[in-house]
């Protein structure tokens, strides 16, 4: 098997890592990749889109990146990892007549204290978002590499681009719950990492981002604020009220404020 993968940054990184082991790999990064790989990546069973997708000026995902780097890979199979926006994936197969599956990437921009999720091959499942057909290929292609013991989730492209901004959306949410709450104990008087302690002893709360940094509050970094901004304004283009999600993006934006 020959696969090529496009944008090197991290979690080109990540796939490199994961496939190196099983087939002939193309890599390719605009930033440092003087000449493009065409004849190489013509020969390639498929193509790993793993570029990024900025926020624009309102928000919004910018996904040139994106379209440029599927435009432009010769496979007819794309196994695209970038975060965008729901629809993407089946219009971006529309007008190539590409065959694209949307699978969301679960490489995290820090593994502080969560090292399972800086290693593809350790995660508990995988999805595929596309239609049937090349649902069926990639999980043909990815069983041997990451073995049957794991969640091998189907679905349509939206629901898969849906599901990833769910869960980046519900961790900023999650964080700035948090950062209020410390507040809030503290201001009664109470002893925040008591308090935090206490509430974690119920098992239905998961420790994963309850931690508050006083020198660093909120969340900040590459991918959340990244990624709520843009569902927030994908949400209101399809009609949807963000109601919570816009407020949990203004009390961070308070609060990384305040840093400065």
């Amino acid at each position: 098997m020959k696969i090529g993968i496009i944008g090197m940054g991290h979690v080109g990184h990540s796939m490199r890592d994961l496939f190196h082991d099983r087939a002939e790999l193309v890599t390719y990064d605009q930033a440092h990749d003087s000449s493009y790989p065409q004849a190489a990546l013509e020969e390639c069973d498929f193509a790993v889109v793993c570029v990024n997708t900025p926020s624009g000026a309102d928000g919004e995902c910018d996904v040139t990146h994106v379209v440029d780097a599927i435009k432009r890979v010769p496979t007819q199979r794309i196994l695209l990892k970038s975060t965008v926006p729901p629809g993407t994936t089946a219009q971006l197969a529309a007008a190539t007549g590409r065959d694209i599956c949307f699978s969301p990437e679960y490489v995290g921009e820090s593994t502080y204290f969560n090292p399972v999720c800086d290693d593809p091959r350790t995660m508990s499942f995988v999805i595929l978002g596309g239609e049937k057909e090349i649902r069926g290929y990639f999980l043909d292609a990815l069983l041997p590499i990451l073995g049957p013991h794991k969640t091998y989730f189907q679905c349509t492209a939206a629901e898969a681009e849906v599901v990833k901004y769910m869960e980046n959306a519900f961790f900023a949410t999650k964080v700035t719950f948090v950062n209020e709450f410390r507040e809030i104990a503290e201001a009664m008087g109470a002893d925040w990492h008591t308090v935090r302690e206490g509430w974690l002893l119920d098992p239905r709360v998961e420790p994963s981002h309850t931690a508050v940094f006083a020198d660093d509050p909120g969340f900040g970094g590459k991918c959340l604020p990244k990624d709520l901004s843009a569902i927030i304004a994908a949400a209101r283009t399809a009609g949807a009220r963000p109601d919570l999600l816009t407020a949990v993006a203004h009390s961070n934006q308070q609060r990384r404020a305040a840093l400065s």
